[in-house]
């Protein structure tokens, strides 16, 4: 039986020490830049505190480097720089957006990324969810990579190989479908706002209406999902909106308008949109 560690002690790594944990592997605890923290995440998985990355090195074969990006190849490199055996080991960092690429020479460590694609704002809650989310997996050997994927899946993860060259466009759509959902939202309230409401009546009116349309969404895709004046075609609607949108928002509404006629058209073939489509270019 592999024994895990986790080199970091935020969200995403006591979540799925947790997890993991759990789901009967074996996790040894957590090292982290200060020990108080390590202390938390031990206590929320019943693991243990490492006080040096040298003892949790020592003390396991598989390390999740589960820090912030910008700190991932620095404590790579200070991982490299212990005395201790690293040959066989898997060393593991679960950001989204770089790749295995980014470890400097590991001694016989094998590099992987392992991305859970969803947001982690609580452990507990995460770990919960853990079994519904989709993780991506990369590394610097294909048949480690393959050994690692199997290894999670055996926790009950899906887990999907994914090409590194091809990692940023990944982690650009998964922005697309969350982080920048919430820019979308909060022009949603703003708008509201200039429409006479306070900031608690906008989000009454935004909330359920962005709640139905993502589990639309989640559940059906968008061409079924699709509903509103672009799909219905309706030119005065829309020109109405752009008379009065705020001017910041403009071209957000413009652009996006456009990708849904390419969504409209596909659900409704038999529909004409080639008067909405040279509305919206024309007011480029």
């Amino acid at each position: 039986m592999r024994q895990i560690g986790f080199i970091g002690a935020g969200k995403v790594g006591t979540a799925l020490g947790l997890y993991l944990s759990r789901a009967g592997y074996t996790v040894k605890g957590y090292y982290s830049r200060t020990y108080g923290s390590a202390q938390t995440s031990a206590e929320i998985t019943g693991t243990s505190a490492y006080e040096n990355i040298e003892d949790i090195a020592a003390a396991c074969d598989v390390l999740f480097l589960s820090v912030p990006d910008a700190a991932i190849r620095s404590v790579s490199d200070q991982l490299a720089a212990t005395p201790v055996d690293l040959t066989g080991k898997w060393v593991i960092h679960l950001s989204g957006a770089a790749t295995s690429d980014i470890f400097s020479d590991m001694r016989g460590a094998y590099g992987i990324s392992l991305h859970p694609a969803m947001a982690v704002s609580d452990s507990e809650k995460a770990c919960r969810e853990f079994p519904s989310a989709v993780f991506t997996i990369e590394g610097t050997s294909a048949e480690e990579t393959q050994k690692a994927k199997e290894y999670f899946e055996g926790a009950g993860l899906s887990v999907l190989t994914i090409d590194k060259e091809r990692k940023s466009l990944y982690h650009l759509a998964c922005v697309f479908s969350s982080n920048l959902a919430c820019g979308l939202y909060e022009a949603a309230l703003d708008i509201l706002h200039e429409a006479g409401f306070s900031r608690y009546e906008a989000g009454r009116i935004a909330g359920p209406l962005f709640m139905a349309n993502a589990r639309a969404l989640a559940d059906k895709g968008p061409e079924a999902a699709l509903t509103g004046p672009v799909e219905r075609a309706d030119l005065k609607t829309v020109e109405r909106h752009l008379d009065v949108i705020p001017h910041e928002y403009r071209d957000i509404y413009r652009d996006l308008s456009q990708e849904l006629i390419r969504i409209a058209r596909a659900k409704n073939p038999g529909r004409d949109y080639d008067e909405l489509e040279e509305y919206l270019k024309e007011e480029k």
